[in-house]
């Protein structure tokens, strides 16, 4: 199954959105409780004045007002000049806002270094989730000098105020062995911190972590944290289902019904097994016009497996109009990803001139970096090159080396090459 992406995972989803976390709200008053029961225009009445007057939590509301869009036509830009007021005279809850947009790029142009200076500040004032996010950047040297142990302190501070997010990246840390020594304990520890938070993250690592090989355990913690709309979970719940995994039933309907959740919230590996699934007939009625807009879905988030697929069907014209040129392109996206079987496919087009100039030494180059990574058939057709000097010169042993290096992964075009020898060890030597 897909495994959750680490930290540049976490900074995508922390610097999504320019939004107001919870528990930064300001002491309950009579434009607070007004904008709560969704009176946007009485809060408005009693906000609107006093910001002018450099009240700064009336500033910042206004500022998350312009930011959301509620009450107030949505305006990134007038958001940002709020915050920035409140943020400058030394507002917390705002001056970490003012960070977050300038690595956001929301109503301001993306500068990470500026985002440091304010997150800083905010985080000198013990605000919670400025410290974990500037232990983010810290941790993997985003915007600011790279510096493990100032992330690890920024975080723990973070997750000590019972800052979920935080505890979940503390436990991920002490889990993965970051900037930290490996330690389940303590993973398990801040996990459960987190996850007492209602963490779907950590609700969902804490029950791996738990279930180890014990499928209930684990179906548990992906069961709670997809129901309650965590896309990771969906897609492994749908996974599930779709091939029997964690002690489930196959059933490849529900297990298409997971992947939709998933796919709709972008999450890139659904939305590839949800154009599977339409391309197979898989759980659902075959669409190859489905199929295609979840692969492109998929590909345009960068999903290599995605890119690949795509390039294939532009390439064979299946469902699509046939067009080389464009599937040379997404091949390539996808081999300078590192996808074996990109490269793979990409060293065949520049080998038969599809799409491209047929050029032998580019295909011998996507050659190797596949079969870098154990690709048979591109082991294979190294082999070829060299058996027929092309690009290369004739080498026969060189080829053999090749072809027995394809046959010992277990093709069947190496091992008939070699003449299907009875003793493959003796015929080629590992």
């Amino acid at each position: 199954m897909f495994q959750l992406p680490g930290f540049t995972f976490l900074l995508i989803i922390l610097f999504s959105t320019l939004a107001p976390e919870a528990g930064q709200a300001a002491p309950a008053d009579s434009a607070l409780e007004a904008y709560n029961r969704g009176d946007y225009q009485k809060a408005l009445e009693i906000w609107r004045p006093k910001a002018a007057q450099g009240d700064l939590e009336a500033q910042y509301h206004l500022g998350l007002m312009f930011a959301d869009g509620r009450g107030l036509p949505r305006d990134p830009e007038l958001a940002f000049n709020w915050l920035h007021k409140a943020a400058e005279m030394g507002h917390a809850p705002s001056q970490y806002l003012v960070g977050r947009a300038y690595i956001s790029g929301q109503g301001v142009e993306k500068d990470p270094g500026r985002a440091a200076k304010w997150l800083q500040r905010a985080a000198k004032q013990g605000h919670a989730p400025a410290q974990h996010i500037l232990g983010i950047m810290k941790l993997g040297g985003f915007g600011v000098d790279k510096s493990p142990q100032q992330a690890t302190t920024l975080i723990r501070e973070s997750a000590s105020q019972g800052y979920a997010p935080a505890a979940y990246a503390l436990g991920m840390m002490y889990l993965e062995g970051r900037s930290v020594s490996q330690d389940r304990e303590q993973a398990t520890v801040w996990l459960e911190k987190a996850a007492r938070g209602g963490h779907l993250q950590a609700i969902y690592e804490l029950g791996k972590l738990k279930g180890g090989k014990d499928d209930e355990t684990r179906l548990k913690a992906v069961k709670s944290a997809a129901e309650a709309g965590y896309a990771p979970a969906q897609y492994d719940l749908g996974a599930a289902y779709l091939s029997g995994g964690l002690g489930l039933p196959q059933n490849p309907e529900t297990g298409v019904s997971w992947l939709e959740k998933a796919a709709n919230q972008k999450y890139p590996p659904a939305e590839f097994d949800l154009g599977w699934a339409y391309e197979t007939g898989k759980g659902t009625t075959q669409n190859l016009e489905a199929a295609i807009r979840w692969y492109q879905a998929a590909a345009n988030h960068g999903y290599s497996r995605a890119q690949y697929q795509l390039g294939l069907l532009y390439q064979t014209g299946k469902g699509v109009k046939k067009d080389e040129t464009r599937a040379l392109q997404l091949q390539q996206a996808a081999a300078q990803a590192g996808f074996a079987d990109a490269q793979y496919a990409l060293g065949v087009m520049y080998d038969l001139g599809s799409g491209t100039q047929q050029d032998f030494a580019k295909a011998m180059k996507w050659y190797l970096r596949a079969a870098a990574q154990n690709h048979p058939k591109a082991m294979y057709a190294i082999g070829n090159l060299y058996a027929n000097g092309y690009g290369v010169g004739k080498d026969l042993n060189t080829a053999r080396t090749w072809y027995c290096k394809a046959a010992h992964l277990g093709l069947p075009q190496a091992l008939t090459i070699l003449g299907n020898p009875s003793d493959l060890n003796r015929a080629c030597p590992p």
